[in-house]
């Protein structure tokens, strides 16, 4: 009997386990920032990072530059990418550009309203805001 009643309570268990990955007992969270309330706000950190993807993507030398766009929070933003660490610079065409202040791999800038046509460049260099490179732009 009482292995009978172990067995029923350790299938109980894991229906119940079951029962809440299947059923989330959270709800979806809500958009940080939606289209132009996203305007000049970090993306990273945000719900805006989680469900971004890169729109379109340009590729120069050794970097690329990612328009990213994030259809949560109707926003895109500038990400560039290099193989090796260097001054690199993000811009949002006619906008902003972040220059890195130092040497990066990667780099971002801030948010752009993403509910109309959004350009995105990368840039690459020897020192900072010296750059000899860059990528076409990537419109999203």
């Amino acid at each position: 009997m009482n292995r009978l009643f172990s067995y029923f309570h350790s299938l109980i268990f894991i229906l119940a386990v079951v029962a809440i990955m299947v059923f989330p007992t959270q709800k979806a969270l809500a958009a940080t920032c939606t289209a132009s309330a996203c305007n000049g706000l970090n993306p990273q950190g945000t719900t805006c990072w989680n469900d971004a993807y890169n729109a379109v993507v340009r590729y120069a030398s050794t970097m690329y530059n990612a328009n990213k766009y994030s259809p949560g929070c109707i926003a895109n933003w500038s990400y560039t990418r290099n193989t090796s660490k260097t001054w690199l610079a993000a811009e949002t065409v006619g906008v902003y550009t972040y220059h890195g202040d130092q040497k990066y791999l990667y780099v971002w800038n801030s948010m752009w309203d993403g509910s109309g046509l959004v350009c995105t460049r990368g840039y690459m260099g020897p020192s900072y805001r010296n750059y000899n490179v860059s990528t076409a732009s990537a419109c999203a």
